[in-house]
């Protein structure tokens, strides 16, 4: 296989390949295996989008428990925990209709409030349906003054 040349140095030194890569995120450091494509002759890397892609979920991840919060993967897991599906999650807690798809692929870090009321959640599973009936009521008492205003302007 041909290596391509690098647009820093210019040597034909350039080859995709996977290198770790020290990240620093609020004074704490992680390594990350980050795929790039590598000059062998300077050292630097171009990080392509399809690159940045697949170590996003990992660097959320490290970033979630420096953060003290919820990983992707235990979001996805209390959520299924919860026998609720990634709609029904956006649903009941909001954030638009694929925040749960975004916080469990690492692509959106979750809030913190939502982060502690999963985790206690987790733990009093029970508390659900007591939430569930809330966002219900709620839900149909906006729907019905939204109505009741159109009901008025139509008259």
């Amino acid at each position: 296989m041909n290596k391509e040349y690098c647009p820093i140095c210019g040597e034909q030194a350039l080859k995709h390949e996977v290198m770790p890569v020290p990240y620093t995120y609020k004074g704490h450091t992680f390594t990350i295996d980050q795929p790039a494509e590598w000059c062998s002759a300077c050292g630097e890397g171009i990080i392509q989008p399809e690159d940045n892609k697949a170590v996003q979920a990992r660097i959320q991840e490290e970033k979630a428990r420096i953060d003290g919060l919820l990983t992707p993967q235990q979001i996805q897991k209390i959520r299924k925990f919860l026998k609720l599906n990634q709609k029904e999650a956006s649903r009941l807690f909001g954030g638009g209709i694929n925040a749960f798809n975004r916080y469990e692929n690492g692509i959106t870090p979750i809030p913190k409030p939502l982060s502690l009321l999963l985790t206690i959640l987790e733990k009093h599973p029970g508390q659900l349906g007591e939430l569930q009936e809330y966002v219900d009521n709620f839900t149909h008492k906006q729907t019905m003054k939204r109505i009741q205003t159109t009901d008025r302007n139509h008259s």
